[in-house]
């Protein structure tokens, strides 16, 4: 069976992760990549390990032979990179989050439908063992009625933030900030693990370091969060508190879901260990499916995402080939769901009040 052609957008994660993963996947031959700005051809084609570097992504849009366009670029450029490439007639891989607000995918979701294409978000950490594994029990109904979810998240990159620049992931303006970076993924997830959805929230969206000193004196000045807490309320009834700190300095890198119900307690840490009480006794450990490894030619940074990027694109494949989504893909429809939240958030925070979800 023929390799699905892909053509990539963005050489930053997309030059990081995207094309050695996919490249080294036994069904996709990545075409071809581009940067969004002009950059240096020869850093790319080492990071990436695809030979035909674009620095105009119309221009490979255009030239190239594709079946799947995977947009990895800042946020507020992905609408326009998605239509352009439902014009040329190919599928769509998306990054997260979706767009830079709901007026945006919807258009997405519209122009996707004219097309007669697929348009999927890359939700890859659905993909870790320990998610997947939370997702069959929340949906066996052991824990009964689902009372409250606490998720949390914590990083040591209070020197980072201090003394790097973060680029567009610093500017509001441009979509960047935590709760698009991170907080979509977690939003993501508690809507696909309890198949229900946020109906309203109260937020914060600080700026714990709002400037940044490089060594030659650069200052950078950020708009955008560095950290989000926020509190919501579920279709299914469930109560839920999100949090996420990236100025924190002595800290363990951390993960924490708690899942409480009437019948039980699910706690998931650093996604990769999962533990289950029932009633009143302690919380046991679930066994996982083992972890898979990144080949040796691997690079170190795309190996770090392996074990959940590797079985997206092992359902990626299997969905293009047969023309029916694999059921743990998140589609534009997941997307715009996120994105809703997302925006209800950002009018939480700027006005000082509780959001309702529309």
């Amino acid at each position: 069976m023929s390799k699905i052609r892909v053509g990539i957008i963005g050489t930053g994660f997309g030059a990081k992760v995207h094309a050695p993963m996919m490249k080294l996947h036994g069904g996709f031959e990545v075409v071809a990549i581009s940067s969004v700005s002009r950059g240096n051809v020869d850093e790319v084609r080492n990071t990436s390990l695809v030979e035909s570097v674009y620095t105009d992504w119309k221009l490979m849009l255009r030239k190239e032979e594709l079946d799947l366009v995977v947009v990895a670029s800042a946020v507020h450029l992905h609408k326009e990179m998605v239509l352009a490439a439902y014009e040329k007639g190919v599928h769509v891989l998306c990054e997260k989050p979706m767009a830079f607000d709901t007026i945006e995918t919807e258009e997405m979701i519209s122009v996707r439908d004219t097309a007669g294409k697929l348009g999927l978000i890359n939700h890859e950490f659905r993909f870790l063992p320990a998610r997947s594994k939370v997702k069959e029990i929340l949906e066996s109904g052991s824990l009964g009625d689902i009372t409250h979810i606490r998720y949390q998240a914590s990083f040591a990159n209070y020197s980072g933030l201090s003394t790097r620049s973060r680029g567009w992931l610093g500017q509001k303006e441009t979509g960047g900030g935590m709760l698009g970076a991170l907080g979509s993924h977690m939003i993501d997830g508690l809507h696909w693990w309890t198949n229900s959805q946020f109906i309203e929230v109260f937020a914060n969206l600080p700026i714990h370091v709002p400037t940044s000193t490089e060594a030659d004196g650069t200052v950078e000045v950020r708009t955008a969060d560095d950290g989000f807490q926020v509190m919501g309320t579920l279709t299914n009834g469930a109560t839920v508190t999100l949090e996420l700190i990236s100025a924190a300095r002595q800290t363990k890198d951390t993960w924490r879901l708690e899942v409480f119900g009437e019948n039980g307690t699910l706690v998931m840490l650093d996604d990769n260990k999962v533990f289950i009480g029932s009633g009143d006794a302690g919380l046991e450990s679930v066994e996982l499916a083992p972890e898979i490894k990144a080949p040796d030619e691997m690079p170190a940074v795309a190996a770090r995402y392996y074990n959940g990027f590797n079985r997206m694109l092992d359902a990626l494949q299997e969905t293009l080939q047969n023309g029916l989504k694999h059921p743990y893909l998140a589609d534009f429809e997941n997307g715009n769901t996120t994105q809703k939240v997302l925006d209800a958030v950002r009018v939480s925070h700027e006005e000082g009040r509780r959001v309702k979800v529309e």
